[in-house]
C-alpha cells in the first residue's frame, strides 16, 4: 500500500513538473497546454503574444493600420471591437466597427465617421452604406469639398442625400466671374451661362466662336 502511494505522488509530481511554462521550447500548440500559445518557437502567455503583433517588425504595421493585433493560430489577426477602435483604421478612415463575419475592421455608421479624420478634417460625418464611405451630411459639410470650389456643388440636399449645386451657388462662384456659368441648367443640374453677358464671358467667346445668347434654346449661340 505504501508503494502505490509513493508510486501515485511521484507521478504526480512528474505530471506537475511537465507543465509547459512561459519561453519553454515549442513545436506546435500541444506543447504549450491550453493556457500557453506556441508562437516562434517559444511558449507565450496570450498578452505576450498579442504583444508580439504590436511590437514585431512583421507584424506592427498590419496591427496599427488595420487592427491585426491578436495572435491567433499562427498569424495576428483583428481580435474584436478593441482592436479596430485602437486602429489608425479607426482615427483616420473611420473603421471602428468589428465585422464578425468578414473578420475585418468596417465602416459601421456615422458615429464611426464621426470620430474619423473624415469629419475632424474633411467634413464627411455621415455614412452612406451604399458607397461604404463617409460623406458629407449638410451645407457645411458640402462647402468644405473641392467639389464645391471646382463645380459650385455646395448645397446639402436631403432628398437625394448628397451635395448638389444650386442657383445662388452658380452665381457665387468663381465660375460665374471667370467662365460666365452662372445659372443653373435644369437639365443638367450644372452651373452653365444664362444670359448674353454671361456668353461674352465664356472660354468659347474668347476664343471668338460663341458669344450671343439665344433665349429661347436657352444657350450661347453664334452670332447671326
Amino acid at each position: 500500500m505504501k508503494h502505490f502511494v509513493l508510486a501515485s505522488l511521484v507521478l504526480s509530481w512528474g505530471l506537475v513538473a511537465c507543465e509547459p511554462k512561459e519561453l519553454d521550447p515549442c513545436a506546435q500548440q500541444i506543447d504549450c497546454g491550453d493556457a500557453l500559445l506556441c508562437v516562434a518557437d517559444r511558449c507565450l502567455t496570450p498578452t505576450a503574444a498579442n504583444e508580439r503583433c504590436k511590437t514585431n517588425p512583421s507584424f506592427a504595421k498590419a496591427c496599427e493600420q488595420y487592427g491585426e493585433c491578436t495572435w491567433d493560430a499562427g498569424r495576428c489577426v483583428v481580435g474584436g471591437k478593441e482592436d479596430c477602435k485602437g486602429s489608425k483604421g479607426c482615427s483616420s478612415d473611420a473603421r471602428c466597427t468589428f465585422d464578425e463575419g468578414a473578420k475585418k475592421c468596417v465602416i459601421g455608421g456615422s458615429e464611426d465617421c464621426a470620430q474619423s479624420e473624415f469629419c475632424t478634417k474633411l467634413k464627411r460625418c455621415k455614412h452612406d452604406p451604399k458607397q461604404e464611405s463617409c460623406v458629407p451630411g449638410n451645407t457645411e459639410g458640402c462647402q468644405a469639398q473641392t467639389d464645391c470650389k471646382a463645380a459650385a456643388i455646395c448645397t446639402y440636399d436631403p432628398v437625394t442625400e448628397g451635395c448638389i449645386a444650386t442657383a445662388a451657388d452658380c452665381k457665387a462662384s468663381a465660375m460665374c466671374g471667370q467662365l460666365g456659368l452662372c445659372s443653373l441648367d435644369p437639365k443638367t443640374k450644372k452651373c452653365a451661362p444664362g444670359s448674353e453677358e454671361d456668353c461674352k464671358k465664356t472660354v468659347d467667346c474668347k476664343a471668338g466662336k460663341v458669344c450671343d445668347w439665344d433665349e429661347d434654346a436657352r444657350k450661347c449661340v453664334k452670332a447671326s
